[in-house]
C-alpha cells in the first residue's frame, strides 16, 4: 500500500496530536501564569489554533507541548484545504479537457458492474469517461485514482454530449440498473450521434437484464425499426445485451451436467436443481429449455428452489411452451429457511445432476451451500455456486474445490461477464459469428437483405437471429460431447474425429441438433402448421425427428457434419476422448 492511501489517517492522527497538546500545553502555561481554566476552556482554546487565532501575550519560552500544537494545527489544516483545492482543481481540469477528448468509452451509472469493466478497460489503455453522481467533491474515487473522469449531467442533453464529446466516443454503455432507463437513454444518445457523430463507427451496448423483458419487447418488434436504422446509419449501432444472458451461456458452456458425467443413450433423464428467485436464475432455466438435449434423447427435468412464485408465473406466462420442453417442478419457500432434508427426499428419489446456485446475495449462496453440505447422498453432488462481489471473501480467498461428497466449481458473474474482451470483443460471439457468416456464404446469389432479415451482416442482424446462431453454437459442444469426443487445439497431436465415417453418431446428433432447433422455436413462439406462415409463426417441421422426409433430415445432419470446419476456424478441432 502507498503512503497516500493512508494520508487522511495520518492527517487526521496529526490533527489529535496538536489538538491534546494544545490542551496540555495551555495548561502548563496557564497553571504557571496562576490562571484558572477548566477543561471547556482549555479545549476552545485549544480549538481555536487551527485557525491560526493564538493571543501572543505570553512571552517565550512556551511549554514545548504549545510550541509544537500552534505549529502542527495549523499546518494540518493548510494541507487538508491544499489537498482539497488539488482534488477540486484535478477534477476540474479533467472537465476541462473532455471536449478535446477521442476515441474514449463513455460509461454510464457506478455499481459492481461498472466498477469492474473500468477497471479492466483502463488496464487495457482505454480512455474512460463516468457519467454519476460524485459523492464527495473532496475525494477522488477509486476509479478517477486508476484513471477515469467521473462528471454529472443529464446524457439525453446535446449540449451535455457535446461537453464530454460523444460525437467523438467509440463507444457507450449503458449499465444503470433499470432496463427502461438503458434503453431510453440508449435511443436518445443513438439520436444525437446520427446528427453529430457521421465520422466515425460508434457502437451504443445497452443492458437489459431481464431476458423476459427483453423478449417481450422482441415480440413486439420493438427493436426491429433500430435494426434496420442501424443499417441506414452505418456510422452508428445499438447492441442490446445482458450480464444474465451472458453469465447463463458461460454457464452452460462451462458446467453443461454431461461435463460432470458423460451421458449415453442409456442415462436416465438428466435432473437438475436450480436454487435462485432472480433474473439469473430465470434465464438459466430458459438456457437449459432452449439447450438442454443430450444424448440420452430424454427431456431434461428442472427442480426450482425460489422464495416467491413471481419467477414461475413470469417463466410460463412468457414462454407458454417451455412445459413442452422440459418437465419442470418448482418449490417455493425462502431461501434462508431451506429444508436440506427435503432436498435429501427429492435426492434420494431421483439424484441430482448437478446443482446450481444462483442466487443474487453471495450470503445467502453461502448459507444454502452450508446446509447443502449436510446431505447425505451416496453420489457426490456437482455444485456450481455462483458470486456477485468480486472482492468478497468468498470469491477472492475460498480455495476449496471439494466439500465432505461436494464437488465444487465456483463462478463469478462481474469477473466473467464485464470485461473488455467479453463486452467490446464479444469474444463469447466468435463462433456464432462464424456460423452466421457461413450461413451467408452458403446463400451465393440467393441472398436477399431486403426481403429476408437473416440475410443481414452480423452487426444488423436482428436479435432473434443472434440467439439462433449463439445457441447453435453453444450446442456444438454438447453434441461432440455425446459422440464421445472433445474439442481441443489444432496443435493437439490426435487425429480430427471424421464424423462423415460414422452415419450412426452423426443420425443420433442430427436428432438432438433437431430437437434443439423445434425448443428455440418454440419459446419464440411459433407453433406447428401443415403450411408454413412467418406472420403468424405457423412452420411444418415442428415435429418429431423421426417424422421429417429424409430431405428436411439432411439439414440437421449437414449442421453436425459441418461442426469441425467451423471449429477450424477458431483455432479448433475434435478428436476422441480418452477417459
Amino acid at each position: 500500500m502507498k503512503i497516500r492511501d493512508y494520508e487522511w489517517w495520518i492527517v487526521g492522527t496529526l490533527g489529535l496530536i496538536a489538538f491534546f497538546l494544545a490542551i496540555i500545553g495551555f495548561n502548563v502555561l496557564f497553571t504557571e501564569a496562576g490562571i484558572e481554566r477548566n477543561f471547556l476552556d482549555l479545549a476552545f482554546q485549544s480549538m481555536k489554533i487551527f485557525g491560526m487565532e493564538f493571543v501572543d501575550e505570553f512571552q517565550s519560552p512556551l511549554p514545548w507541548q504549545l510550541e509544537i500544537a500552534r505549529w502542527l494545527a495549523p499546518g494540518v489544516v493548510l494541507f487538508a484545504a491544499a489537498k482539497a483545492i488539488m482534488y477540486f482543481i484535478r477534477r476540474e481540469y479533467k472537465s476541462f479537457r473532455l471536449k478535446s477528448y477521442k476515441n474514449h468509452i463513455i460509461i454510464t451509472s457506478l455499481n459492481d458492474k461498472s466498477r469492474y469493466l473500468i477497471k479492466d478497460l483502463i488496464k487495457n489503455g482505454e480512455k474512460v469517461i463516468v457519467l454519476a453522481g460524485i459523492e464527495n467533491p473532496h475525494k477522488l474515487d477509486l476509479v478517477e485514482k486508476e484513471g477515469a473522469v467521473i462528471v454529472e449531467g443529464d446524457i439525453t442533453s446535446n449540449k451535455f454530449l457535446k461537453n464530454i464529446a460523444g460525437h467523438k466516443a467509440k463507444y457507450f454503455v449503458f449499465l444503470e440498473e433499470e432496463d427502461e432507463t438503458n434503453i431510453s437513454n440508449a435511443i436518445s444518445v443513438y439520436k444525437y450521434l446520427i446528427e453529430f457523430g457521421k465520422d466515425k463507427k460508434q457502437t451504443i451496448f445497452t443492458h437489459v437484464a431481464d431476458d423476459i423483458k427483453l423478449n417481450e419487447l422482441m415480440e413486439l418488434k420493438f427493436f426491429e425499426e433500430f435494426m434496420e436504422a442501424n443499417e441506414i446509419n452505418a456510422n452508428c449501432e445499438i447492441r442490446i445485451f445482458s450480464m444474465n444472458e451472458r453469465s447463463s451461456r458461460i454457464l452452460f458452456k462451462d458446467y453443461s451436467p454431461d461435463i460432470f458425467n458423460p451421458i449415453v443413450k442409456e442415462t436416465p433423464q438428466i435432473r437438475i436443481a436450480i436454487f435462485g428467485s432472480g433474473n439469473l436464475a430465470q434465464s438459466m432455466v430458459i438456457r437449459f429449455a432452449r439447450l438442454g438435449y443430450y444424448a440420452n434423447f430424454k427431456k431434461l427435468r428442472i427442480t426450482l428452489f425460489h422464495d416467491g412464485n413471481t419467477i414461475v408465473k413470469k417463466l410460463l406466462q412468457n414462454f407458454s411452451g417451455i412445459t413442452e420442453l422440459i418437465d419442470f417442478e418448482d418449490y417455493d419457500e425462502p431461501l434462508e429457511l431451506f429444508d436440506i432434508e427435503k432436498f435429501n427426499a427429492l435426492n434420494k428419489e431421483h439424484h441430482f445432476n448437478a446443482v446450481y446456485l444462483l442466487c443474487e446475495n453471495d450470503s445467502l449462496s453461502s448459507n444454502i451451500l452450508k446446509k447443502l453440505t449436510k446431505n447425505d447422498s451416496a453420489e457426490n453432488l456437482d455444485i456450481v455456486l455462483t458470486l456477485m462481489n468480486p472482492d468478497g471473501i468468498i470469491s477472492k480467498w475460498y480455495t476449496a474445490k471439494s466439500i465432505y461428497n461436494i464437488n465444487l466449481y465456483k463462478f463469478n458473474l462481474i469477473e466473467r461477464s464485464f470485461t473488455k474482451e467479453a463486452l467490446i470483443s464479444e469474444k463469447i460471439d466468435e463462433l456464432a459469428k462464424i456460423i452466421h457468416q457461413d450461413y451467408l456464404k452458403s446463400l451465393g446469389d440467393k441472398r436477399n437483405i431486403s426481403e429476408k432479415p437473416s440475410h443481414n451482416d452480423w452487426e444488423f442482424l436482428p436479435i432473434d437471429f443472434k440467439i439462433q446462431n449463439r445457441e447453435q453454437a453453444d450446442h456444438i459442444y454438447i453434441k461432440v460431447r455425446a459422440a464421445g469426443c472433445e474439442v481441443v487445439g489444432l496443435s493437439d497431436s490426435r487425429p480430427e474425429f471424421k464424423f462423415e465415417e460414422t452415419p450412426d453418431i452423426v443420425e443420433s446428433l442430427a436428432i438432438i441438433e433437431h430437437d434443439r432447433w423445434w425448443a428455440h422455436m418454440v419459446l419464440s413462439g411459433w407453433k406447428y402448421g401443415k403450411v408454413r406462415d412467418d406472420n403468424k409463426k405457423i412452420h411444418p417441421y415442428l415435429i418429431p425427428y423421426e417424422v421429417l422426409t429424409n430431405k428436411i433430415k439432411q439439414y440437421d445432419r449437414d449442421t453436425v457434419i459441418n461442426m469441425p470446419k467451423l471449429l477450424e476456424k477458431i483455432g479448433q478441432k475434435i478428436v476422441k476422448r480418452v477417459d
